[in-house]
Order: C-alpha cells, then structure tokens, then sequence
C-alpha cells in the first residue's frame, strides 16, 4: 500500500510542470514610452514596450536567454491617418520580421501559421505569466492605454491557449475561489469572488466605460461569465476595463476564442490570427471597452 501510494505521489511530482515564478526587475516611464523588464526564472526576460505617442500606439515584446540569445516576439502597431477629412485606422502585427496588416483578409491564414510557430517557441510560452504580473502589479489602465490594452488582450486569449496553458498553469495568480472537484473528477475553480460584487440584484459595485452588469448573477455565470474581460467566470482582469462587468470588446473576444461549452475554439481564424482580439471587424477599429 505504501509503494502504491508513494508510486502516485512520485507520479504526480514528475507529470506536473512546474513554471519558474516571473518578477518585474525594470519600469521606466519616459516621454509616453514605458519599457518593463520581466524575469522568468533562469529561462527568459521578457522586455515589454508599450508606446502611446503622437497617434501611434505600439506593443513590442522581446525575449533575452541567459546565454544573451534574443527573440522579438512580436510588435502591434496601430496609427491613424487622414484621408481628407476622413481617420482611417490601421493595425499591423509583426511577427518573426513579417508584418502582417489585420485589414488584409489574404494574410490571415499565413499570419495564423505565423503565430501557431510563436506559440511554438517553448522560451515564449511564460509570456501570459509576464504580461499577468504586469496587469497584477502594475496595474495599467487598458482603457486609457491602447498599446496596454494590446498587451492585456493578447494575454488573456493565450491564458487559455492549448499550446501555452501546460506551461503556466503552475505559476499563474490565481483569483477565483478553491479548487472545487466535479463528479467527474476533474479540478474546477469557483468564480471570482468580484462576480458577486458587480453582478446581481443589488451589486455592491458600479460598472464603468461603458460596462453593463448581469441582473441574474447564477445564470451569468451558468453562461461562463460571456463578455467579462478574464478567464471565463474564474478569474476577472481588472485592468482591462476597469471592473468585472460585460464589455463588447470582451464579449467579441469570447465569441471568437471560446466555444459554446466553454471549450475553446482556437481554429477560428478570427481568434488564431488574433484579428478577433486585437481588431473589431465590424466596426473596423481596434478593441476597446
């Protein structure tokens, strides 16, 4: 019984990956241009810049190695020109030196394989760890930042990615309540104690930018929480919008990337080549609250 029983336990040590813990070495804010440095372990540093200036807003991400090897991630680049007296919006997204433009349906599949080789890369996969501590710590407004808004955007549709969620599920703060066991057997974590505060009959908070609360907070969260910027009911991202309430930029980006049951639907285009997350087709502007 004992060998059987620490067979288990020596199973359980070995299958589950455990993800070193990121810290934030580096913040410097200087004329509209924040640059962070974070530090995953011995693995990778990720330097993050985020800049909103002169209508131009841009997000590049970087990764350093210890041996001094380094990898730009990605850049999303977002400006506005005029054409007569019209703005015209555009969005680019760069990825190992090939920019593809979000407008440009004809990329969308290349830009999508694009990515998946991203996702790929294992010294990327502790990027939704990165960009978490950041909203965590940092606490960045999404809603007044459009580079930041990028970066929370991206993050929250790879927190769940397949390819990504194995290796940072162990290191990931967690808000939602103690992991409860389904009849199947399975973990499953309670909703974000902040669901109750803003949803219901009487919430005790008030929703902002243009956020909208669910009078009916069991069947809210029955639906998987649809339109709350986080995972699913489980854990809200505050600094996306602002509260924990339903927004369209969040209720897009569920439509996109996560099937009716909840399960994910990474093969939609809309999600996979991240036009669904970063760009509102319809309204053909980048996300917002």
């Amino acid at each position: 019984m004992k060998l059987v029983l620490f067979s288990s336990l020596l199973y359980l040590v070995v299958s589950s990956p455990v993800s070193p813990s990121c810290k934030i070495v580096d913040n410097v804010l200087q004329d509209q241009e924040r640059s962070i440095e974070v530090e995953c372990g011995e693995e990778v540093r990720f330097s993050v810049n985020l800049q909103d200036k002169n209508g131009v807003s841009t997000l590049d991400v970087t990764g350093q190695k210890a041996s001094g090897q380094t990898t730009r991630f990605l850049t999303v680049t977002h400006h506005v020109t005029n054409e007569g007296t019209h703005e015209v919006p555009s969005m680019t997204l760069t990825l190992n030196g090939k920019q593809f433009d979000v407008k440009d349906a004809s990329s969308a599949e290349e830009e999508a394989v694009a990515i998946e080789s991203l996702l790929e890369n294992p010294d990327f996969s502790l990027f939704p760890v990165a960009a978490r501590l950041i909203h965590d710590e940092l606490k960045l407004p999404g809603w007044t930042s459009p580079s930041v808004m990028f970066l929370y955007r991206l993050a929250m549709s790879l927190s769940d990615h397949p390819q990504l969620s194995h290796s940072h599920n162990h290191s990931r703060s967690t808000r939602g309540a103690p992991l409860k066991r389904s009849r199947k057997g399975k973990s499953r974590r309670g909703p974000d104690e902040q669901v109750f505060q803003y949803h219901g009959g009487n919430p005790v908070k008030q929703c902002r930018y243009n956020g909208i609360s669910a009078p009916n907070v069991k069947k809210f969260i029955s639906r998987q929480c649809v339109g709350m910027c986080g995972k699913s009911c489980t854990d809200c991202w505050m600094w996306v919008c602002g509260d924990c309430c339903i927004h369209r930029g969040c209720w897009r980006h569920d439509r996109f990337c996560t099937g009716p049951d909840g399960s994910g639907n990474y093969g939609n285009h809309g999600c996979s080549s991240f036009r669904g997350v970063l760009w509102d087709t319809q309204t053909d502007t980048k996300r917002d609250c």
